[in-house]
């Protein structure tokens, strides 16, 4: 079991640290509470939750979009607080596509490279160009060469563009098409019509003027002092490789999109306006302006919700596919908790700015902490009911029929309710701001009533002023203790019916998943020991099983029942409960028994 406070990623292995991050607005509404969380590289992190829980706000924290109240974020021990959104070496993909009208496919991914400087090692092109020029000569031959200038040619472009087509179609750099380009240019009309014929006395021109610049080049470093290694790239007085800040170009721009483009398919579409493509292409479009940044963290603010429900499916394992593909670091907030349960590395589970539990999909499904984690992660989710445990028979009862508990459930639950008891006395006993966020807490697993924010919201400047010739200080010393009051009432209630629990068998809350209860067909006649015999009042029929209501404890309850047991209007279904298969939560605290 991992809980908020536990890690499974060691520090050495730590790659974003999210450390103790706590949100306050400025009216003093709590949004989020102490998430902890180290993530480990490549990992595929999702935070789930219902609508206002914090998961998002928790994402605009780490993204640089929302200020943090407390706490820090770490990028590989680089703190982020105080950086803005530019320099976090992160992308972000919103719920909406959010993409530009007006620009084509090829323009919108192409966006953030056009308007942001990139670090990158400065060249010495003339000696990388020379390298190029020559490998190529003697991988493909100068004839082949010529045919592709040839082809550029007869497309009559601008020498700058015949530049960057040539570097695509021959994947060189720029500037070494630009040195070929020259070098072809000058020979004259007679000899590029017989280049077949005269290839050996061109070749052997051209690599003389090539040693002739390599060598001139080579001069001019070694008198300047310059240093280079192997890739052609400057380096500094102490061997490392000279960066720089600058806009890319055209043809590094160009590469890249298409590169981008083709890992998601959008290649056929690259000059196609938003409004001609379908909700899945535009989600892909969105996520190709994310990923074409190059970037080692990505961040998704349920970038499906948009979706009907086959597309989303399919863009579902197109995501954690791509995420393997570009070893990416991701951050995924969703409410779906299918997503959570299909995509995850681990899974963030979060109530009310409350990080309830973290753990690895199966951690979390099957071996929730506590009843609001049971009942949000499964699909349909965990069945919860109320039952009488009744110490004498080691058994939980509800009208009649019994349910047996594990033999060493008794010891555990008389040891959990002393550990609680023993926590609420505590709690009552230095009710502080930690105390009265561990009530909070309580009531975010319980999802009872919401107390108001502990800060009193901000008066007019009239009030201000009358409040001026006051004892403010004492006036907000009393604010204070007012709503802390309404928490403390609670720490004295909760604790009053965890010592009534230690004096005997009390209510308790029953989970199980709807595909570990055992039912069949009841049949006419046929006595069911230690069953429960009832009439389903819902069959649904889901292709290869039904999807069995009926109900129990007075609650709805859902089973799974092959459907080669055909079910017909007034048929029974025989019910069982395997003590193995039961989780018990406390009804207090909500945390489970075990």
């Amino acid at each position: 079991m991992i809980t908020e406070n536990e890690n499974i990623v060691n520090d050495k292995d730590t790659f974003l640290s999210l450390r103790h991050l706590v949100k306050v607005y400025p009216n003093g509404e709590k949004a989020v509470y102490d998430f902890d969380l180290e993530i480990a590289k490549n990992e595929f992190i999702v935070i789930v939750g219902p609508s206002g829980c914090g998961k998002s706000t928790t994402l605009r924290m780490v993204a640089g979009l929302e200020d943090i109240t407390d706490g820090d974020v770490y990028l590989q021990n680089d703190l982020l607080n105080y950086k803005p959104c530019k320099d976090r070496k992160m992308a972000i993909v919103f719920q909406s596509y959010a993409l530009y009208p007006q620009m084509n496919v090829y323009q919108n991914i192409a966006f953030p490279l056009t308007i942001n400087k990139y670090p990158a090692p400065v060249v010495n092109e003339t000696l990388l160009s020379v390298a190029q020029v020559k490998k190529l000569l003697e991988s493909i031959g100068i004839e082949r060469i010529a045919k592709a200038i040839f082809s550029q040619h007869s497309k009559r472009m601008k020498r700058k563009t015949l530049v960057e087509e040539l570097a695509v179609l021959l994947d060189i750099e720029p500037c070494s098409s630009k040195l070929l380009v020259g070098l072809f240019r000058s020979l004259d009309a007679a000899t590029k019509n017989e280049i077949a014929v005269k290839k050996d006395v061109v070749l052997s021109e051209w690599l003389k003027k090539l040693d002739e610049k390599e060598a001139a080049e080579r001069t001019k470093l070694q008198e300047s002092g310059v240093k280079l290694n192997e890739k052609f790239h400057v380096l500094n007085d102490d061997g490392t490789e000279k960066i720089v800040s600058r806009k890319l170009t055209r043809f590094e721009i160009r590469t890249r999109v298409y590169e981008t483009a083709d890992k998601l398919d959008l290649t056929p579409y690259l000059d196609k306006l938003p409004k001609e493509l379908s909700g899945g292409q535009m989600q892909r479009v969105a996520l190709g302006r994310a990923i074409i940044k190059n970037v080692p963290v990505f961040l998704m603010d349920e970038p499906l919700s948009n979706l009907d429900a086959k597309l989303r499916l399919t863009m579902r394992s197109e995501i954690v596919k791509l995420h393997n593909r570009i070893n990416a670091t991701t951050i995924y907030v969703t409410h779906d908790q299918v997503e959570a349960m299909t995509m995850a590395t681990r899974i963030v589970v979060m109530s009310r700015g409350f990080v309830q539990q973290i753990g690895t999909p199966e951690e979390i499904y099957g071996d929730p902490v506590n009843v609001f984690v049971a009942r949000f992660i499964g699909s349909p989710s965990m069945n919860v009911f109320e039952m009488e445990y009744d110490k004498s028979k080691n058994a939980y009862t509800y009208g009649g029929f019994d349910i047996p508990a594990s033999k060493s459930f008794k010891a555990k639950y008389e040891s959990f309710y002393a550990e609680k008891c023993a926590e609420f006395e505590q709690i009552n006993a230095n009710f502080d701001l930690t105390a009265r966020e561990k009530i909070l807490k309580v009531l975010s697993v319980l999802g009872e009533n919401k107390v108001k924010a502990q800060t009193a919201k901000k008066s007019n400047l009239i009030t201000r002023t009358v409040n001026f010739f006051k004892s403010i200080a004492k006036k907000k010393e009393k604010e204070k203790e007012d709503v802390w009051e309404k928490e403390r009432t609670v720490a004295k209630e909760k604790l009053e019916q965890l010592r009534s629990r230690t004096e005997k068998g009390d209510k308790v809350l029953i989970g199980i998943r709807p595909e570990r209860l055992e039912i069949e067909k009841a049949e006419a006649g046929k006595k069911y020991d230690g069953y429960y015999v009832v009439e389903p009042t819902l069959t649904e029929l889901l292709g290869g099983e039904y999807s069995v209501h009926f109900e129990f404890c007075g609650r709805n309850t859902v089973g799974k029942l092959d459907a080669k047991y055909k079910l017909k209007a007034g048929d029974k279904i025989a019910v069982k409960f395997s003590a193995a298969d039961l989780y018990v939560f406390d009804p207090v605290t909500g945390d489970v028994i075990k």
